[in-house]
Order: structure tokens, then sequence, then C-alpha cells
């Protein structure tokens, strides 16, 4: 990797832990705060934390299931920035669920 493209740089990204974790349940409905803070990268804390975020604002509903949650994506909304909001949450979760490139294949 060119170390002046800033690929390898970890210490920032063009995503939001809110978008990782609105992908994350939207293909697990039934995903524990655990396991989205395992995936994401984040502590079970702050996972719990954008939930709320998300189910606040709209774009979660959350229904507790015996000991578990579990989640409805309102896809259907517009994205949150204004230079965005032409675009559905479902188009966001389309592209980062998107298909494999051939690097991604090869690994």
């Amino acid at each position: 990797m060119n170390q002046d493209s800033g690929v390898g740089d970890p210490s920032w990204r063009f995503l939001t832990n809110h978008a990782h974790v609105l992908e994350r349940i939207a293909g697990d409905p039934t995903v524990r705060l655990r396991d989205i803070a395992a995936s994401v990268g984040i502590t079970e804390r702050a996972a719990g934390s954008i939930v709320g975020d998300l189910v606040e604002a709209g774009y979660l509903t959350r229904t507790r299931v015996g000991r578990r949650n579990e989640y409805i994506v309102h896809d259907e909304l517009p994205l949150r920035h204004p230079l965005h909001r032409h675009h559905t949450v479902a188009a966001l979760i389309a592209f980062l669920e998107g298909p494999a490139t051939e690097a991604e294949d090869a690994s």
C-alpha cells in the first residue's frame, strides 16, 4: 500500500460507526449488542448507545422477544446529511452489502 494515499491508515474512515451498526442489524435483525460491538470494533456500551440513537431517530424499531431484541430497519427513510438526503437507508445498506470485489474474493 502506498503510505501517501492513506489507504492503510486506520485513524479515520469514510463511514461512521452508526452506518456499520445499522448495516449489521439489517443483516441480522436478532443480532446481540456484543456481536455488533465485536464486528464493528467498538465497545458493547458504544454499540448500545448507537442503537439508542438509531431508535430515537426512527431508523430502527426495537422489540423485546424473550431475552433478545429484534429490530426492524426503516430503510425507506432518507440519510441524515443534507447532501445525501436524496438517498435512502436501503441504498446505503445495498451499497455496503454489495458484491465482493476480486481482491476480497482472493483473500
